[in-house]
């Protein structure tokens, strides 16, 4: 089910189904009626089923012109599944973009046939992506995530495939489906945990090499840790970001598609830190203190790297590289609240300042969450957690009911609403 080109009027032409002439800041019809004119010139995609076509209309479409031969259909199970992912990779829309969950998506075909959970976890993820933009939940959806999740527990429980990266990729896919199926209510278990022993596993081993092994690890590893700060039961080897320890996990990645984006607390081995140090809080004011001041530089330079990248109408990679950036800059919100609650309770420093300060990342987190309404869903996935972690650090009854609109508007994308 591809996402295909639809028309770049406005909102309000659009909705009565009227051609708009794309004037900015108004269009004629807008202007005329007094109404506000949004949306116009931007790219839009509509979602299209795509069967693969059978001998009979193939016949057909033969028979009416001799310049198109009939269509082969697939002609097995993993080459249906193939197309069906290689069909949701070329939606290049940021808002629906899959590469969002990692810059390996796109090899994701071409390691199909080797293990049967991962062929599963494709298959459902393949088959619920649609609903991305209905927001609506099939029966084939949850037919095909159930059938993932029976693969995985074999895979799982076999020591022959429990270690491969396929089985780590299986659990991933499976927890991205688990996101965009489940309702309002429902229970699923976290699978940090489980990602976690698996990465240790293979940094004890040492036996995953390539470039996809590094991309796969690399950006498990950036989730995994981000949950350790308040999963205790979360731990990692030191080996997954210890190059000399373990060059064949640690190994670089191909170059990142935002070359610019080099922030100190964005990095793995200072994450790990981080996770480290709220262990033990206590013990681990001073640095903790410290990290809290290289935040500030950071925050600073990710602002700074926002606005370079700022302004409607921007061209496509540069609402990738913005998206990727609010991404990494509300990562560092994050971090920065808990920093401050922490030396805020101990009572390191001015308390009066850090208390002005923590209010002024709430608000930061406000704005950003804003701003980024306009990637929802797969590109701003990331905001609840954002919006979550700024509710816990604010008491202010008005600051509270904003950021819980905020959410209830991010929670409406998924969870089967529509």
């Amino acid at each position: 089910m591809p996402g295909v080109p639809s028309s770049r009027g406005c909102d309000a032409c659009r909705q009565q189904k009227k051609k708009c002439d794309q004037l900015r800041p108004l269009c004629s019809r807008c202007a005329r009626l007094e109404i506000p004119c949004t949306g116009s010139g931007q790219r839009r995609y509509r979602f299209l089923s795509q069967q693969p076509p059978t001998a009979a209309s193939g016949r057909s479409s033969a028979a009416g012109s001799s310049m198109q031969p009939p269509t082969r259909a697939p002609s097995n199970q993993m080459s249906l599944d193939a197309s069906h992912f290689i069909s949701a990779l070329q939606v290049t829309d940021v808002r629906f973009d899959l590469r969002i969950y990692g810059p390996f998506f796109p090899d994701l075909p071409r390691r199909l046939g080797r293990n049967k959970a991962f062929d599963a976890s494709v298959r459902a993820l393949a088959v619920a992506f649609p609903s991305v933009h209905t927001r609506q939940c099939t029966p084939d959806m949850y037919k095909t995530y159930g059938e993932a999740l029976a693969c995985l527990r074999t895979c799982l429980g076999d020591p022959a495939t429990a270690g491969s990266v396929e089985t780590l990729c299986a659990v991933y896919l499976t927890i991205i489906c688990q996101g965009w199926i489940g309702r309002g209510g429902d229970f699923f278990p976290s699978h940090s945990e489980a990602i976690a022993h698996m990465l240790n596993s293979a940094a004890a081993a040492q036996n995953w090499q390539g470039q996809f092994e590094a991309e796969v690890t690399n950006t498990l590893l950036f989730i995994v840790l981000l949950e350790s700060l308040s999963n205790h039961k979360i731990k990692l080897d030191p080996r997954l970001w210890t190059p000399s320890r373990s060059p064949a996990i640690a190994r670089p990645a191909r170059p990142p598609a935002d070359a610019a984006l080099d922030i100190e607390c964005l990095k793995i081995p200072t994450l790990a830190a981080v996770s480290a140090y709220t262990r033990d809080v206590a013990g681990n004011l001073p640095a903790i203190k410290s990290t809290y001041d290289i935040l500030q530089t950071d925050l600073a330079k990710m602002k700074m790297l926002l606005s370079g990248v700022s302004g409607s109408n921007i061209p496509a990679a540069a609402s990738w590289t913005r998206a990727r950036r609010q991404t990494g800059y509300g990562t560092l919100l994050l971090l920065g609240l808990m920093a401050n609650w922490a030396l805020t309770a101990f009572r390191v420093g001015d308390v009066s300042a850090l208390m002005a300060e923590r209010v002024s990342l709430v608000d930061e987190v406000m704005e950003l969450a804003q701003r980024a309404v306009e990637y929802r869903p797969l590109a701003a996935s990331a905001m609840p957690g954002f919006i979550m972690a700024a509710k816990v650090m604010t008491d202010d009854a008005v600051r509270l009911a904003r950021l819980d609109e905020l959410l209830a508007l991010y929670q409406s994308d998924f969870h089967g609403s529509g």
